[in-house]
């Protein structure tokens, strides 16, 4: 049953625990029954020396009302207590003197409990009912049906009057007053409501990540710290996983916003089927989550690992798209690892940054070996920026040559890092960095204006028949200014486009999108050949040599350096040579190292060739001398 704000007691308003307020009305109830006890013990010693039954059966009536109160009867038990108690004390007016009795004093008292434990309408009808004791005292008293103990020397009806202003003067006094307290109680307790709502929704934004409502960092630090003093951590250990999803920016800025976060939202809910009271998911940054999981061993905390790679192997369906998610792992453990929250994501970026440079979709755990690693390529990254400053890097070229007479028809640019104390740095060391950092543009973007000015140097010195060819990273398209870079050089240098061949990798095909193929297609159409590079070792897929514009292939050494021992790879080049002509494709040789080798290619109809047979790579004045004096034979 529901009551108005005026209708509730003070009490209840006070105390919105249902429980309590049982349990305050069964003190109250308690208190009552000891206080009629008291008083039939005072009226036993000090009075007729015999038993009173009005209080004891009031009492027995109390006891009663004790057992019978609970949290839906509170209201009326504390009505029945308060009518019992005013009844009570009516009695014993009449018994004790009347209207001059001392038990009328207990009116007030029992008015402002009327207040505290129930409202306005018990208030106003115990006042009502104490007024017509009143005047029914001084009514019984004046016809002579009571007889006082005292002589009376005023108006019985006067005393009557008197009696009742002060209970009605009392009752509203106390209504009011009280009716101010529940004021201020319901301000205070809204106060306290807006609170604890302002204070939910600060530790939902400052705990909680807002699009998949997912706790976050912040949450996994304080829940990292309280995992730590559990006794779990004893005979088990504890896994920090950072899962990366390695392709999201990809599908961030080609699909847009809206389908990219529907995608996230989809992957916690994925990931979210993987918690339990074992394993713990958070989100930690745009395309980050971290699980925090308590395994028995390395190999079910291996088992967990791969269970996530199967909740996210499934493509996820977004409007007419099947997307499909690639991600990374690595992992940390609490207390072997580090014991705080910075040091084990710390620890397991550095394993994440190793798996994501192994194959695609695997997680690995940490090992103080890769530190060293990690530490290894930030040098080197610090270093590089500093050759870039200091020119520590020179370009190196290989003859390529005429299969059919020998003559040098150009070269290859082979880029050099001369580190001074060390000496030459190869290039399998450092253009992989290079390429991770971002930084093979601006070295990209020096050597290709370098070999443009010194092909344009070959021609101004009679060596007019030479072309330069240089090699591409497929990072130095993902800006989408590359045809600007290439014919700035080419202006720069004054060459003409059609000495400059530009060698592309496979690994290139593998993003084949319009924004890649466009600008190849810009370069191809201004005069710049485009040689695929490697051909063989990655997709080898035909269709690409028209869609990039190919003018001829690079078959690539590996194979024709075992062409002599082995007789697939022999095949192999054959095949690729033979391929070449129909599409009517240039082809040329990589890794030619001696006659044998040569003399077969010859045969094979290859065109061109480079290899130590003929030059290994030359610093570019080495490089002219040699062209100078070379003499072409057959």
């Amino acid at each position: 049953m529901k009551y108005s704000r005026d209708e509730q007691g003070l009490a209840e308003l006070v105390s919105q625990d249902p429980e309590k307020q049982v349990t305050q009305l069964k003190i109250l109830l308690i208190f009552f029954s000891v206080f009629l006890f008291l008083l039939t013990v005072n009226s036993v010693v000090f009075f007729d020396k015999s038993i009173d039954f009005e209080p004891l059966a009031v009492i027995i009536v109390l006891l009663f009302l004790h057992r019978f109160v609970s949290s839906d009867t509170t209201n009326i038990v504390a009505g029945m207590l308060l009518w019992s108690l005013t009844i009570f004390a009516s009695h014993q007016a009449w018994e004790s003197n009347g209207i001059h009795g001392t038990a009328i004093v207990a009116f007030p008292s029992l008015m402002i409990f009327a207040n505290i434990l129930s409202g306005r309408l018990l208030v106003y009808s115990l006042a009502g009912y104490m007024l017509t004791v009143f005047y029914f005292f001084a009514y019984a008293e004046h016809i002579g049906f009571i007889e006082p103990s005292t002589i009376n020397t005023g108006s019985l009806f006067k005393k009557a009057n008197i009696l009742a202003i002060i209970i009605v003067a009392s009752a509203f006094g106390i209504d009011v007053i009280t009716r101010h307290i529940k004021q201020l109680v319901l301000r205070l307790r809204e106060s306290i409501i807006r609170h604890d709502d302002i204070k939910s929704k600060v530790i939902k934004l400052v705990l909680f990540d807002k699009l998949t409502e997912l706790p976050n960092e912040i949450q996994c630090n304080n829940d990292l710290k309280a995992l730590q003093t559990t006794p779990q951590q004893i005979n088990g250990i504890t896994g920090f996983i950072i899962l990366e999803f390695t392709n999201f920016e990809w599908i961030y800025s080609s699909l847009g916003e809206t389908i990219a976060n529907r995608i996230i939202c989809y992957l916690a809910d994925r990931l979210h089927m993987l918690e339990s009271n074992h394993a713990h998911l958070y989100r930690s940054t745009s395309t980050e989550f971290i699980f925090v999981v308590y395994a028995s061993d390395y190999e079910e905390l291996t088992e967990h690992c791969q269970q996530i790679q199967q909740a996210i192997a499934r493509p996820f369906p977004v409007e007419s798209f099947d997307i499909e998610m690639s991600s990374a792992m690595g992992v940390s453990i609490l207390s072997i690892d580090g014991d705080n929250f910075e040091t084990l994501k710390q620890k397991a970026h550095t394993a994440l940054i190793l798996a994501k440079n192994s194959k695609a979709n695997s997680f690995r755990i940490f090992e103080k070996g890769m530190e060293t690693s990690i530490n290894n390529r930030v040098k080197m990254v610090q270093e590089l920026k500093k050759a870039i400053v200091l020119h520590e890097f020179e370009l190196f070229y290989q003859p390529k040559v005429c299969m059919h007479d020998q003559s040098i028809i150009g070269a290859e640019a082979l880029l050099r890092w001369h580190k001074p104390g060390i000496g030459i740095i190869s290039p399998l060391e450092f253009i992989p960095i290079a390429e991770e950092s971002g930084l093979i543009n601006e070295i990209g973007k020096w050597a290709l204006e370098k070999a443009c000015q010194d092909c344009k140097y070959w021609h101004s010195i009679g060596l007019s028949n030479l072309s330069v060819a240089v090699n591409l990273s497929p990072v130095q398209f993902q800006r989408g200014n590359l045809p600007n870079i290439v014919f700035r050089s080419l202006i720069k240098a004054d060459l003409q486009p059609n000495f400059l061949d530009l060698e592309i990798t496979e690994s290139l095909f593998i993003d084949d999108t319009d924004f890649i193929k466009d600008q190849v297609c810009q370069i191809s159409t201004k005069g710049v050949d485009i040689a695929i590079d490697d051909f063989g070792t990655g997709y080898s897929n035909l269709n690409y040599l028209t869609k990039f514009y190919a003018r001829s292939l690079k078959v690539d050494m590996s194979f024709v350096k075992d062409m002599q021992q082995s007789i697939q790879k022999e095949n192999l080049v054959a095949a690729i040579i033979k391929m070449s002509a129909m599409m009517e494709l240039e082809n040329i040789a990589e890794g030619v190292e001696d006659e044998a080798t040569y003399i077969k290619l010859k045969n094979m109809g290859c065109q061109y060739g480079q290899g130590f047979y003929w030059s290994k790579p030359l610093p570019n004045e080495e490089f002219i001398k040699k062209v100078t004096l070379w003499q072409p034979s057959t």
